[in-house]
């Protein structure tokens, strides 16, 4: 309520000041940090989409492990494993397991670079999947950028795994519940019981822009089956 009443206030303050040009030195005045951040963060934002978009094509299959300080990035057994399962060939197309990203959307994340990280992976269609604690990945559902599982690009997944599904659980703009499946339970695989990434629960969910659905597949086969 505070927040809302200092808005209001200051709106009432900027309507009162005359003239346009003293608007905007006001604004200037007071918010220049915000102002400079916000555009700081729009010119990072589309130089990395550009890059990404341009880079997108070289991979096979991009997986942000989050969360987790185990040594299970792109030089580890669990992503060489993934790769001879896969049969990939890594001279054509790159395996990316990236496990430096830091977050969770049940708290804060303002300012926190590697949400922002994970914003642009999703938005330039490089993020494949994402895995965390339950939790944090049901929350982060609710954003948008995790792949609705009843998408028909998951059409193959749903047959298969529909039995794990995580639903998002919310309300719509006219306050109406809402729910979608936003992940996939893969507490019992190896993530857990050989790797241990994380205390009690894992997640798996898709980016909203994945363009290899088959590849994620391929992960939960290669996780599940050699639990």
């Amino acid at each position: 309520m505070a927040g809302k009443g200092f808005v209001r206030s200051e709106k009432k303050k900027i309507r009162e000041i005359p003239g346009f040009r003293d608007k905007l030195l006001y604004l200037w005045d007071y918010y220049k940090l915000w102002i400079i951040g916000i555009l700081a963060f729009i010119v990072v934002l589309i130089y990395c989409l550009t890059k990404l978009n341009s880079t997108n094509a070289d991979y096979w299959f991009y997986l942000i492990l989050a969360n987790t300080f185990e040594d299970v990035g792109t030089d580890s057994a669990l992503c060489r494993g993934y790769q001879e399962y896969t049969g990939y060939d890594l001279s054509e197309k790159k395996i990316v397991f990236n496990n430096q990203i830091y977050f969770d959307f049940t708290l804060n994340t303002t300012g926190n670079t590697y949400f922002d990280s994970f914003i642009v992976f999703t938005e330039a269609g490089t993020l494949d999947a994402i895995t965390m604690e339950s939790d944090s990945l049901i929350a982060l559902g609710q954003t948008g950028r995790l792949m609705d599982l009843n998408d028909e690009r998951a059409a193959s997944l749903k047959a298969k795994y529909e039995d794990r599904f995580l639903y998002y659980e919310g309300q719509d703009e006219q306050g109406n519940p809402v729910s979608w499946p936003v992940g996939i339970d893969i507490s019992d695989s190896i993530l857990m019981t050989e790797y241990r990434l994380y205390g009690s629960t894992c997640a798996l969910g898709l980016g909203y822009k994945s363009e290899h659905p088959e590849a994620t597949e391929q992960f939960l086969d290669y996780i599940l089956e050699q639990k």
